[in-house]
């Protein structure tokens, strides 16, 4: 495989992938954000063409894993995108190939959502690197895996600048899938 463009980030070097590394899935490009024994897990530096519902129900009971979205993310159409990479894909503790990312991934720990036990990426802690955009659209919130505490129907995303906040899980935001890749 291919690296378009290796970053000289000292953080983690593991197999062939580090750290900042960035590779071609179909018309997208991904950055590593982190490098583990089971693989090296990169996020879409893009939204997926269309915004997603995480639930069409107005409702975050069961979370991210009983979510629409998360169906959607798992259907053959959006998997497609990922055929150059699919044969290094190494499936996610639940079986899923594609998940979205948690809050505490882009922001650490935030108190407001349920945690996850995740850690910040340290590609993260600069604010540029959580934005994205979706093809044709000026400005773009994407969804995060956390649910709200204090909510029946609220799920977090990243807002267009970068920041944390939260929506109703009928509404339409942005998808960016992390998946992992093999090492070596």
């Amino acid at each position: 495989m291919k690296v378009l463009r290796q970053q000289e980030v000292s953080i983690q070097t593991t197999g062939e992938f580090k750290v900042g590394d960035q590779i071609q899935v179909g018309k997208y490009t991904a950055t590593c954000q982190k490098v583990t024994k089971k693989g090296a897990l990169f996020l879409l530096d893009q939204y997926l063409d269309e915004p997603f519902k995480m639930n069409r129900e107005n409702t975050n009971e069961g979370g991210y894993e009983a979510s629409d979205l998360r169906t959607e993310l798992q259907k053959n159409s959006i998997l497609e995108i990922f055929s150059s990479v699919r044969e290094m894909m190494v499936p996610f503790k639940n079986g899923d190939l594609l998940r979205i990312p948690y809050a505490e991934e882009f922001f650490g720990d935030v108190d407001t959502y349920e945690p996850s036990g995740k850690k910040q990426w340290p590609l993260m802690r600069d604010r540029k690197n959580r934005i994205a955009i979706r093809e044709g659209e000026a400005y773009e919130w994407g969804w995060l895996q956390n649910k709200v505490k204090s909510s029946g129907t609220y799920f977090a995303y990243v807002t267009y600048d970068g920041d944390t906040a939260y929506d109703a899980a009928s509404d339409s935001h942005g998808g960016r899938p992390v998946f992992r890749l093999r090492l070596g």
